[in-house]
């Protein structure tokens, strides 16, 4: 298995917990609090920042700020863009 597949997957996983555990607003889009993410997410990895800077990287999730910080920023919406 190459790293690219690998982070592929963890990106797609992070998606997926964004879309079970967020809320549709008006405009289709989910989104999802961090401080809610980071608790779901969590127990499945402890990469979760990492993941959501990637995904962001990539153009499936939106949220302000560079960097994210359990605690400081738990009221930052993330939301997922496809």
């Amino acid at each position: 298995m190459n790293a690219h597949s690998h982070v592929g997957r963890e990106v797609e996983e992070l998606c997926l917990i964004i879309r079970r555990t967020g809320e549709v607003g008006e405009d289709g889009h989910v989104r999802v609090t961090f401080g809610q993410l980071f608790e779901t997410y969590v127990t499945i990895s402890n990469k979760v920042v990492g993941i959501l800077l990637r995904a962001r990287k990539h153009g499936l999730v939106h949220f302000e700020g560079e960097m994210l910080w359990q605690g400081k920023d738990d009221d930052v919406v993330i939301t997922l863009l496809q």
